[in-house]
């Protein structure tokens, strides 16, 4: 589709101009061709953006804004601007060494994700490593490393579920995830993740599933309605949200109930789950990619029914309902995550997932405010993130060689 094109054009033609940005305080102006305003769904001609120091000064006509003498100009007469893009569903870890390979995996894979126009990357999980997330987030804040915006999760909430692990004779278990049982076992789970810099609480709601020979999707539900409303309301007492990896079933019921503040996945979802999401404005972030991966894997246990034909299924229904839906990748490390064969990588190759969700009847103009306008409100930073306008507050130190299409110098 044309409107990929120009998409992927633009983010390669801002990637080469990320190195044109200086480490010193000084005034920059991008002249931009083009630049979308996902909130107004507009697409504004022959814009300047002035940056000074650490805030976006002027953001307006070229024949309006003045650029001042001396300053860097950064020529993209030719592209388009983008605010940039927010994954709502990351995992940066890969569980496959010790602390120092995870920090360095991290860091690598949310460059990939930078480097695609991916400013804001939102870590659902570190499955299994660690707190590498909140280091890294750490180490980018405090402008020892360049890197996005991270939202880290750290270590999965999980109860003890049924499955068929190991349990070596002369070893502790390796569980990559804080296990916790009962309502008082949850807080607890919350408050270590708050200790250890956690800025939101990712929680497994459902488990095992499979496919019945009429196709209905049968889930296990894991946590149970009072573990889920301590976890919520133990969370929203330190300032945190929680969102739950729930396909359906009783699960996705429970988390509905309890309040969680954002369903991943949902790709089980009833009619009666669906009209819930719309009643209580409660948004969804469906991983598609990962299931578009997992296709032939379920197609040979439960054919013709799989997680992806089913997740088409469910989420048309919620685009038609009005379902508040995120953008989320599921991106990860390979050899866990491969999204794109040529590259075998997952992170920094999101972007395939707009052309499918525009072949499931959303807009171009709807997906694009997925990524910005929507994603911004579900992480509560809608007043600074999303959107082309001038800044109202500092931007961090952490983004200052990156470019109005891959920073959030664009985004306030």
């Amino acid at each position: 589709m044309r409107w990929t094109t120009v998409l992927r054009a633009a983010i390669g033609i801002l990637g080469a101009a990320a190195a044109l940005w200086s480490q010193t305080p000084q005034t920059v102006a991008v002249r931009a061709g083009r630049m979308f305003e996902p909130k107004s769904g507009q697409m504004l001609a022959d814009r300047v953006v002035l940056i000074q120091g650490e805030r976006i000064t002027a953001v307006g006509p070229a024949a309006s804004v003045s650029i001042p003498s001396g300053a860097k100009v950064i020529d993209l007469s030719r592209a388009t601007v983008l605010p940039g893009l927010i994954d709502g569903h990351v995992h940066l870890t890969d569980a496959a060494g010790g602390l120092q390979h995870q920090v360095l995996i991290a860091l690598y894979s949310a460059t990939q994700s930078l480097r695609a126009g991916y400013t804001t990357q939102v870590a659902m999980g570190s499955h299994g490593g660690g707190y590498a997330d909140v280091e890294l987030k750490r180490a980018i804040d405090s402008g020892l490393v360049n890197g996005p915006r991270i939202l880290p999760a750290g270590p999965l909430i999980e109860i003890t579920s049924p499955a068929n692990a190991a349990y070596p004779l002369e070893f502790k278990p390796f569980e990559p995830s804080l296990i916790a049982n009962g309502a008082e076992g949850m807080r607890e789970a919350v408050r270590q993740l708050a200790h250890y810099g956690a800025d939101h609480v990712k929680m497994m709601g459902t488990g095992q599933f499979y496919f019945k020979p009429n196709g209905e999707m049968v889930n296990q539900a894991l946590p149970n309605l009072e573990e889920l409303k301590a976890a919520v309301d133990e969370a929203h007492r330190r300032g945190m949200w929680v969102a739950t990896h729930t396909y359906g079933g009783d699960g996705l019921k429970w988390a509905i109930e309890a309040g969680v503040d954002n369903i991943q996945h949902a790709l089980a979802a009833d009619d009666a789950d669906i009209k819930m999401f719309v009643q209580k404005n409660m948004p969804v972030t469906s991983t598609i990619l990962d299931q578009r991966q997992d296709e032939p894997g379920d197609l040979k246990r439960w054919a013709p029914y799989s997680r992806w034909r089913l997740m088409e299924q469910t989420w048309k229904k919620m685009l038609a309902a009005g379902v508040r839906l995120g953008f989320g990748s599921g991106a990860a490390p390979p050899p866990g995550r491969i999204y794109n064969e040529a590259c075998k990588c997952s992170h920094g190759v999101q972007g395939e997932m707009f052309p499918v969700l525009v072949s499931w009847g959303a807009t171009p103009l709807y997906t694009l405010r997925m990524a910005t306008t929507v994603n911004a409100e579900i992480i509560h930073m809608q007043d600074s993130l999303g959107r082309s306008k001038r800044a109202s507050s500092p931007i961090s130190s952490r983004s200052r060689e990156t470019h109005c299409r891959t920073s959030r110098r664009c985004n306030g």
